[in-house]
């Protein structure tokens, strides 16, 4: 830990001071991907590592651009986050969870080149594309982040079945549930927002921002849940070590900010499934964490309702089916996840299908500017 060292060696307390390390995360991250970015998509561009077909004139741009993220968030909390049961936790996840992301991202790369040298038709690369089939990376994600729930429940000594309820202060109502389904909660917890990130990043910039958002909240809580004095005067649970997740916080809105030079439209790179499910499974397991669970809804609104939407349309599709006479199923949107939806239900009433993208990218990123506010005034004054 760079930040260990440096006052080990010179003795000024400035580099142990969990505000500098934060704010020195946020900078190093920001600069390692704007600097590395370049180089990462011209060595993405030799090897022709996209996923989708040429549209037009335009290149369609490379993927596994959230390699580069999780590589400069781990790099990043490594040297300005102490390791303790909080920080090992999120970093884990977020190392496991991005890898099995970047198999399918791999995937992707090779079948489209299948269909290249006319060995795979365009029909079984979409059914194909990834790597690994949705039941069994479903179950890989839930493994995962099992084991690492136990892991933290069992080493992290705050860390209770204890959850912070929107509204309602600590004091009058601070429900606990059995260990045994605390972790199954923390498992779907994870899970779900990893999924929803994923399932969110379906348009240029349009998963960044609401990472930023649900990770900049998660900081803020971390900052003041790690200490007595400010847990117990905003009337919140003091947990002790918390205050590590502040530097990764800092280190995921840094990373994200940075890809937004790039991504944003018309993006140069895209996240892929290495950095939708990296990131957001650690932006998950930090509010289980900090037991900000119920506060995910709201400030996470965007990716919740884009992974409600996947859910209910194959569960109403499935469920009609079997129900209907003629064996047709209904279905509630258009098409799943919601962005793909508004895509279908705006077409004809904006100037073309870029505009339409425009309006709902951002949209969204109002919608998740307007939620993290909401939420960090519900936590921290009408609680």
């Amino acid at each position: 830990m760079i930040s260990l060292l440096l006052y080990q060696l010179t003795g000024i307390h400035l580099f142990e001071d969990r505000t500098f390390r934060a704010g020195a995360a946020f900078f190093l991250a920001t600069f390692l991907v704007l600097v590395g970015m370049p180089w990462w998509i011209r060595f993405l561009k030799r090897y022709n590592a996209t996923s989708d077909f040429e549209q037009g004139k335009r290149e369609p741009p490379p993927i596994l651009g959230g390699m580069l993220l999780v590589f400069a968030v781990l790099v990043t909390s490594l040297c300005f986050s102490q390791l303790n049961a909080y920080s090992v936790s999120t970093l884990i996840i977020l190392v496991t969870y991005g890898a099995v992301g970047a198999v399918d991202d791999l995937a992707k790369i090779r079948n489209k080149r299948l269909v290249a040298l006319g060995k795979m038709s365009r029909a079984d690369y979409q059914a194909k594309a990834d790597g690994i089939s949705a039941r069994v990376r479903l179950l890989l994600y839930l493994g995962l982040s099992f084991v690492i729930a136990i892991f933290a429940y069992k080493f992290i000594p705050g860390l209770t079945g204890q959850i912070s309820v929107p509204f309602v202060k600590p004091e009058i109502w601070f429900p606990s549930l059995p260990n045994w389904a605390f972790i199954i909660l923390m498992t779907l917890v994870i899970t779900s927002t990893a999924n929803g990130a994923n399932f969110t990043d379906g348009l240029d910039s349009l998963v960044s921002v609401p990472l930023i958002t649900t990770s900049l909240f998660a900081g803020v809580v971390a900052y003041f849940s790690g200490n007595v004095v400010f847990a117990r005067y905003f009337l919140i649970p003091h947990l002790p070590g918390a205050d590590e997740l502040f530097p990764i916080c800092l280190s995921l809105v840094g990373a994200l900010s940075a890809y937004l030079w790039y991504n944003s439209p018309p993006a140069e790179i895209y996240m892929g499934d290495t950095g939708a499910i990296g990131l957001g499974g650690a932006v998950g397991i930090i509010f289980v964490l900090l037991k900000i669970e119920l506060f995910l809804p709201i400030v996470g609104v965007v990716l919740v309702v884009e992974l409600l939407s996947v859910a209910l349309q194959i569960t109403g599709f499935k469920l009609t089916r079997r129900l209907s006479s003629d064996g047709q199923g209904a279905r509630l949107l258009l098409k799943a996840p919601y962005h793909h939806h508004l895509q279908l239900k705006w077409q004809g009433r904006f100037d073309s299908p870029q505009a339409v993208n425009s309006k709902i990218i951002w949209r969204f990123h109002l919608i998740s500017v307007f939620t993290l506010a909401l939420g960090l005034l519900i936590f921290f004054k009408i609680r």
